[in-house]
Parts: structure tokens; C-alpha cells; sequence
């Protein structure tokens, strides 16, 4: 669902700018497409909605920051969205607009919820809209250009800035899993870069096959992800931790995955699952981001 090979590989090329000729697995944000011809190519980053794009005089867009795996690492500044930018070392460029366009989604397995559930670690997502006229390809709107910026080079070079500097809601369709293919996430209650305090809770991780989980009804067990994991058709976790002594409230942990691509589709599927609450009438929303830890025991 993912473009990796399992082993932490996630370059859509070779370092000589040649394609990775690695067989893959079906992925969520995969390469782009074959008919992607660049900044000015065919294949633009235009939301289609309101006709065809103008014929572009200079430039449209372009690619931000390394392949995944190689180059910074990414930057640390959760604060960024109010006013406080990242160190000037840290990029090589900063994107110009707060919409980014995503390319080679998985149709059968990707809507706006899930998308969400991704973009939403990197800074708040204010709107998602798939491109029925390409399709795998989607445009999210992120809260400003710092988050693009740490959501780009965070992930892989499979995204371009837009030259608009905002989705306009056009006509909506519906996807294969009968959802539909713009959703406005405006003030949605799971972003987490709401406030300033907020914002400082996260921390910014490249994806890896740890996730840490929190937020979870305190009865929590290995059967519990057991059961989600059976419900949303993923994979189950190799290993399930459970931390103690945390919260009575809520409980918290770890859940680690063969590979990456496994822990990624697990992150889409299930951050934001709403968990039964046997003792009052609001579930728990179980939240999932990546983790530092190598492995969970």
C-alpha cells in the first residue's frame, strides 16, 4: 500500500535518477505516473475542476526536497504554523503554496478519511480532493506551507507543490468504496496542529514499522488490535506492547509491523478508529503516529 520494500528502501529512483526497477507492492503513494513529463509535461498538477489548466509560460510546480531515506531528515518545528518558520539550512527550497498534489494512490484501498489519517501527522489538513480525471492522484490542502514542507520531505518524491493556493470544491464524485471524492476537514476535531500547545505534542517521524498508539480505551488488550486489524482487513501486528501505569483513563503503546509498508497501511486504516466505550456513551479515538523505537519490546 506503501512504496517500500520492507527493508526501510523508499526511493522511487536509484541515485542516478533511474527508475527503481525493484518489483513493489501496490502502493499508497506510489511513483509517479508513466506519463508524468515533468514541470511542464502533460501530466499537470492543476485541479481540473473548472476546465482545462492554462498553457504554463514558465512553471507550475516542483518536486520539494530529497527522495525519502537520503538528504536532511527532515525538520523539527511543530510551532510552524503560527508564523515560526523552519531554520533556513534545513531546505533547499520552501513550497509556495499550501496545496500539495499526491500520484499513484490505490484506488480500491485510499478515500479522503485516509489520506487524512496520514497528512494529519505532518500538520492540519484543511481539504482532500481526488482528480477523477487522473486517476490515483489527489490534492490535499495542508493548514499552511510548513506543513507541506515537512510532509514532502518526510514521506517520498512522489508529491509536487500546486500552483493554487487553494482546493476549490468543483464537482464531487464518488469513489470505489462509495465515499466521496472531496471532503473538507476544516476545523475537523483530529488535526492536531490546532493550537500552539497541540502542535508541540507532535513529534515529526520519518515512516518506519513502529507505530505508537494512545487514546485507547483502558481495557485495551492484544486481542482488541487482534479484532480491529480482523475488521479492517490488515495485517496484524508481529508485536503488540502495552504500556502501564500511564492513565487510567485511556491506555497507550506499541505495534510493530513486519515492514513499513504493513505499518503504513495499518496507520491509514486505523488512526482515528472509534473504540467502543463500555462505560459511557462517546468512544475512544484510538490515535496512531510513527515511533522512534526500533522495535516494540
Amino acid at each position: 500500500m506503501w512504496n517500500g520494500d520492507g527493508d526501510g528502501n523508499w526511493n522511487a529512483q536509484d541515485p542516478n535518477g533511474n527508475p527503481n526497477k525493484r518489483q513493489r507492492q501496490p502502493a499508497l503513494l506510489g511513483d509517479h505516473p508513466s506519463d508524468y513529463g515533468g514541470p511542464q509535461g502533460g501530466y499537470g498538477h492543476y485541479d481540473d475542476s473548472y476546465g482545462p489548466p492554462p498553457p504554463p509560460p514558465h512553471y507550475e510546480g516542483r518536486r520539494m526536497g530529497p527522495p525519502m531515506g537520503r538528504g536532511r531528515g527532515g525538520p523539527r518545528f511543530p510551532g510552524a504554523q503560527y508564523g515560526h518558520g523552519p531554520p533556513a539550512q534545513d531546505y533547499n527550497a520552501h513550497a509556495d503554496s499550501p496545496v500539495l498534489m499526491v500520484y499513484g494512490l490505490e484506488p480500491t484501498k485510499i478515500n479522503a478519511d485516509k489520506v487524512f489519517n496520514i497528512f494529519c501527522l505532518y500538520g492540519n489538513v484543511e481539504r482532500v480532493k481526488f482528480m477523477k480525471s487522473k486517476p490515483g492522484a489527489a490534492m490535499v490542502e495542508m493548514g499552511d506551507c510548513y506543513a507541506v514542507d515537512r510532509a514532502i520531505s518526510h514521506l517520498n518524491n512522489t508529491m509536487l507543490v500546486s500552483k493554487q493556493q487553494a482546493i476549490m470544491p468543483g464537482q464531487s464524485y464518488q469513489l470505489e468504496d462509495g465515499s466521496h471524492s472531496f471532503k473538507d476537514f476544516h476545523g475537523n476535531r483530529n488535526n492536531r496542529f490546532t493550537t500552539a500547545e497541540q502542535a508541540a505534542k507532535n513529534r515529526i517521524q520519518q515512516p518506519s514499522n513502529v507505530l505508537h498508539f494512545f487514546n485507547s480505551q483502558p481495557e485495551s488488550s492484544v486481542e482488541s488490535f487482534s479484532q480491529i486489524c480482523e475488521e479492517l482487513g490488515i495485517k496484524n501486528p508481529t508485536t503488540i506492547k502495552l504500556f502501564s501505569g500511564k492513565s487510567d483513563r485511556s491506555s497507550s503503546g506499541l505495534l510493530e509491523w513486519d515492514c513499513v509498508n504493513d505499518a503504513m497501511e495499518a496507520l491509514a486504516m486505523m488512526n482515528h478508529y472509534q473504540m467502543k466505550n463500555p462505560t459511557g456513551p462517546y468512544p475512544y479515538t484510538l490515535k496512531l503516529c510513527f515511533s522512534t523505537a526500533q522495535h516494540a519490546n
